[in-house]
């Protein structure tokens, strides 16, 4: 079979970002993937994409990556799902069966080369095989072995069953998710394990790098759960610091006359001369005390306007008064994209049954070592007889084994917002030193979320939204636009490993900071750029929030209600993807930067790392010409799934039902096994999904939602409560693994946070500092050196 692949836009090429024009990242690592699913088919894509040599253990069959389709023409091909095209891209397989007695052997034989191994086969069942942290540890001792589960490995939750719609529900997103007065509505497309997979590798980095100077591997821990949680900002923050619940707020969106736009920063009051009322600008509903309460009717003055204007229109015009609107993008207009294109980001794959197919690429441009995959997602079992060459082990140093993995390097960050501090604190949990340079005068985001009081002298202090994402860093204020700031800036980067900005594109180099600047006198730094559409193309210099890219990379487009109107979240969604993926990129290029003593610029767009995770409509439209619209909670691969009311106000219960066995187990939950009797099949279960919801909703709703899950779980059915932040806060779950950190804040007093998403074993993240707070001087005076 060939799939009706949609051509590529010949019109424009993008630079080369293959990776076979250089060494890649990590040359030489070796990966051993024994997982099934999306987050290990994630991990080691991005693994892979750097220049690993991941092999693809599967069982016989295929793993599950290559059941979940989308398939060409809907016709079920373990060779043409379009998860495992995209997301195996540039591996081996071979087949082992470890339910056998040859298989664990052989698998042990690879981990003894290995320096990393993934695996998701869940609590105790490696260990039951043999294959356990433990014992392959014990034959090599610097191997990173990582472990994925849905739940972590301990834990009240640690054997319960999961879905996509289950995993999101949990992890905090789904709540807020939609409209007012409507059901929560997902994302669709395993976001929650395309998060753990960023994890996975960027905890596994850390642990190589702490392996590679002690000689000391040890054993990751990553879950979908933590994983997820730990991509908020402000959703525990605002229940722990001003008792508020995140709950679902009216969408961002605007209708024009051919779809929709996004905008952000209406407070910038040049959108009133966009929609050409700059009468209004001194009107007493735009001041700073009515602002809030006047917001709705500067959106219904901004909708009458925009109804009968084109979105190319309404986003040029607001783009040239530097305001945030970018349109809403379909996956069909995402794959014709000149800013795609003219970066590069489409990567052509010949594949031998499918031809060439066009994927999505790698999150980061790096000057050093090009990065993306070496070739198509292999066939089955293809490597049958492979076995890696005997290896020596890199010559260790004589670190600490007890150290925190990234104890030693030096991080010089100069971000705000989102993406770029996350960063930072990924790097600083992971034991970096992090120097955050702040603007006096402009204290990024330190407004936001403090603990229940506004106006304290020492506001800037106080920010929950601040104080979460800039734990374990050093602060210190530098205006770069005068001469002294950008000296003593320099003499910073003179000793350090890492610069880490997220600014717009233009920003550093008209600041005289650029890479090559900062390379003549430091040549082995690393130099980390996160921007909205990144450092090149025709829309490098446009102005996005993380909201704005929801947009623009496909993600509003296909999330909704069914009713035809694009949703987005509401929550800056690319920003903590994109923050993730600096994460990967730079602990890849202190990698490569150990084998050839060179430093690189990693060039990071928002809009390429919220394309990433659009991977599943992107692979459907590619295959099948096939664009994604909002269908609610409704499964194209399963049914019934949904979230239903639960007993109580705004409590609901999220279920996905996996395979006709979990049907069945539902139907006798519910008390209605005459569904099970008629409705016997997938395909069945979707047509009668009304019928189904509705008997389902009138057993949930006389439940709470928690007892509602123990129920299904107890049978064997993927359920789990939709999260509220109250509710996360307090889950006895997440209590008992202690991923919730306590600090106590000189000025705000004890806190809650977020903990960290990696269990690394003897090297564990903490929090180094209780954490850091500005100099008590007021914001508008400069601090020196």
């Amino acid at each position: 079979m060939r799939a009706r692949i949609i051509p590529r836009d010949m019109s424009s090429e993008g630079p080369d970002r293959s990776p076979t024009s250089g060494d890649a990242a990590l040359t030489g690592v070796l990966v051993v993937d024994a997982s099934a699913g999306v987050a290990g088919g994630y991990a080691g894509r991005l693994l892979a994409d750097l220049g690993a040599e991941v092999v693809k253990v599967e069982p016989p069959g295929g793993d599950r990556l290559r059941a979940l389709g989308p398939f060409p023409d809907d016709s079920f091909d373990i060779e043409a799902g379009g998860l495992h095209l995209a997301l195996n891209a540039g591996k081996r397989s071979l087949v082992l069966d470890l339910e056998s007695s040859e298989g664990p052997e052989r698998l042990r034989a690879l981990a003894e080369q290995a320096d990393i191994l993934l695996e998701n086969a869940g609590p105790g069942v490696m260990e039951g095989r043999g294959l356990g942290p433990e014992r392959l540890l014990e034959a090599n001792p610097q191997l990173v072995y990582a472990s994925h589960s849905p739940f972590g490995l301990t834990g009240p939750y640690a054997r319960r069953v999961t879905s996509e719609i289950v995993d999101w529900a949990m992890g905090g997103y789904l709540y807020f998710g939609g409209d007012p007065g409507r059901s929560p509505i997902m994302v669709h497309g395993h976001q929650a394990e395309l998060h753990a997979g960023m994890q996975l590798v960027a905890g596994a980095l850390a642990a190589m790098w702490h392996a590679r100077r002690t000689g000391a591997g040890q054993h990751l821990e990553v879950s979908t759960l933590e994983s997820v949680q730990n991509a908020h900002v402000w959703l525990t923050t605002m229940w722990t610091h001003e008792g508020l619940i995140q709950t679902r707020e009216p969408s961002l969106l605007t209708s024009c006359a051919d779809g929709h736009v996004v905008w952000l920063g209406m407070r910038n009051l040049d959108v009133l001369v966009l929609i050409e009322r700059p009468d209004l600008i001194d009107d007493p509903r735009w001041t700073p005390e009515n602002w809030r309460a006047s917001v709705p009717e500067l959106r219904a003055l901004i909708a009458e306007w925009a109804a009968d204007r084109s979105r190319a229109e309404i986003c040029e015009k607001g783009q040239t008064l530097r305001l945030a609107v970018t349109p809403v993008n379909t996956m069909e207009e995402l794959a014709r994209s000149a800013q795609l294109r003219e970066r590069g980001w489409w990567r052509e794959t010949p594949h031998p049954q499918l031809g060439a197919l066009q994927l999505p690429g790698p999150p980061w441009l790096m000057s050093g070592t090009p990065a993306g995959p070496r070739g198509a997602a292999p066939r089955l079992d293809a490597d049958a007889g492979y076995a890696p060459p005997p290896r020596e082990r890199t010559e260790t140093g004589r670190g600490d084994p007890d150290a925190l993995p990234l104890e030693g390097i030096r991080v010089v960050e100069v971000t705000g917002n989102w993406s770029g501090p996350l960063a930072g604190r990924h790097l600083g949990d992971l034991g970096a030193e992090v120097v955050k340079i702040e603007l006096a005068r402009r204290p990024a985001t330190r407004v936001s979320h403090p603990p229940g009081n506004e106006g304290w002298e020492t506001f800037y202090n106080r920010s929950g939204y601040f104080n979460l994402l800039n734990r374990n860093k050093r602060d210190l204020c530098l205006d770069l636009g005068t001469e002294r700031g950008r000296e003593l800036f320099l003499r910073l980067v003179d000793d350090a490993d890492v610069v880490l900005e997220n600014n717009s594109a233009r920003v550093f180099p008209q600041l005289g900071l650029d890479y090559e600047t900062l390379a003549r006198r430091n040549p082995r730094i690393v130099m980390c750029s996160i921007s909205g559409y990144g450092a090149t193309g025709p829309e490098r210099d446009f102005l996005a929030y993380g909201a704005n890219i929801e947009a623009s990379c496909g993600l509003a487009a296909q999330t909704g209600y069914g009713d035809g109107a694009p949703r987005g979240t509401n929550s800056y969604y690319a920003d903590p993807i994109t923050g993730a993926h600096a994460t990967v990129g730079i602990l890849a290029a202190l990698h490569a930067r150990e084998r050839t003593g060179r430093g690189q610029q990693l060039d990071l767009a928002l809009q390429e790392s919220g394309a990433a995770f659009m991977v599943e409509s992107i692979m459907d439209y590619r295959l099948n010409g096939r664009v994604a619209r909002p269908r609610g909670n409704r499964s194209t691969r399963i049914a019934p799934q949904g979230v239903y009311r639960s007993f109580g106000s705004d409590c609901w219960l999220a279920i996905g039902v996996e395979s006709d066995e979990q049907w069945r187990a539902l139907c006798a939950v519910i008390e209605r096994p005459d569904l099970a009797g008629r409705y016997p099949t997938h395909e069945e279960r979707r047509a009668a999904h009304d019928e189904i919801d509705e008997a389902i909703e009138a057993w949930s709703e006389t439940l709470n939602h928690n007892r509602a899950t123990a129920l299904l779980q107890e049978a064997g059915v993927p359920a789990g409560p939709v999260l509220a932040n109250w509710e996360i806060v307090s889950d006895p779950h997440l209590y008992e693994r202690g991923y919730f950190v306590d600090i106590v804040h000189p000025e705000t007093g004890h806190q809650r946070w977020e903990g960290f998403p990696w269990r690394l074993s003897p090297t564990p993240p903490r929090n180094k500092h209780n954490s850091h707070i500005k100099k008590k001087n007021k914001p508008t005076k400069k601090t020196n050196i």
